[in-house]
């Protein structure tokens, strides 16, 4: 299974994510489907998974370049570009190199400053616990440089590891880095976002993936080895690790 790309409104909002356009502007791109002009009401309301057409899934697959049946069901591997225009002449934040066509051969001059370099923020305060949990929320703890497979992926970020609770794999104060729209797969390490209810912010746990259907999420710890298990309503999201490594 996987998640958040599981749901086709987190896979919309990936692509127009990935695209740099607000919704506005992508209801503009996709312009007039079947008769019917798109508008950013209508964005809106697919990103809020409240229905869209085959017609309009179609068309943004067309638009944006990306595989209809990635987009409709999920299935195959994850947008690894969006196209970029020709007219752009400056390496920016959030650019990959491949996708600068005739460019790259301008920027890799040596001599040249070469930009484009991002940094993450980092999220989460440590609580501890003997499963190492994260109060995770809006704060903003500063920020590091992401590695390169997350330069151009909106909403990555990083978490401190807190406790041993994922040794050998991770110790203590270690960062881990995020992707939170690469599909998750059994054995993958995953940042685990729980509600706690009672007006309680999320918890997050640095773990490893196991399994997850329509009833429960199970992640596996290291230290002690033990399965963790909670009911699927309390899951908001689980985001897969890329790497870790120290802070």
């Amino acid at each position: 299974m996987f998640f958040p790309m599981g749901k086709l409104a987190n896979r919309i909002k990936f692509v127009r994510k990935r695209a740099k356009l607000s919704q506005e502007k992508f209801a503009e791109a996709l312009g007039t489907v079947e008769g019917v002009k798109v508008s950013r009401g209508a964005v809106g309301n697919w990103e809020l998974g409240k229905g869209i057409s085959r017609a309009n899934i179609a068309a943004i697959a067309d638009k944006f370049g990306v595989s209809l049946d990635w987009l409709e069901s999920g299935r195959g591997d994850l947008p690894q570009s969006v196209e970029t225009s020709a007219d752009e002449f400056h390496l920016t934040t959030g650019q990959k190199p491949h996708n600068l066509g005739g460019q790259i051969k301008a920027n890799a001059r040596v001599g040249d400053a070469v930009k484009g370099f991002v940094r993450i923020p980092i999220r989460g305060t440590g609580m501890g616990g003997r499963e190492g949990y994260l109060i995770l929320g809006d704060q903003y703890l500063g920020d590091v440089l992401a590695p390169p497979a997350l330069v151009d992926v909106p909403d990555a970020y990083a978490v401190y590891v807190i406790g041993d609770s994922m040794l050998e794999r991770y110790q203590h104060g270690e960062i881990v880095y995020v992707h939170p729209y690469a599909p998750v797969r059994k054995d993958d390490d995953c940042v685990v976002q729980i509600s706690m209810g009672d007006g309680e912010p999320p918890h997050g746990f640095v773990k490893r993936f196991v399994s997850m259907d329509d009833h429960q999420l199970k992640v596996r710890q290291l230290n002690p080895k033990k399965v963790l298990t909670w009911p699927r309503s309390r899951v908001i999201a689980v985001h897969r690790v890329i790497m870790g490594g120290p802070a």
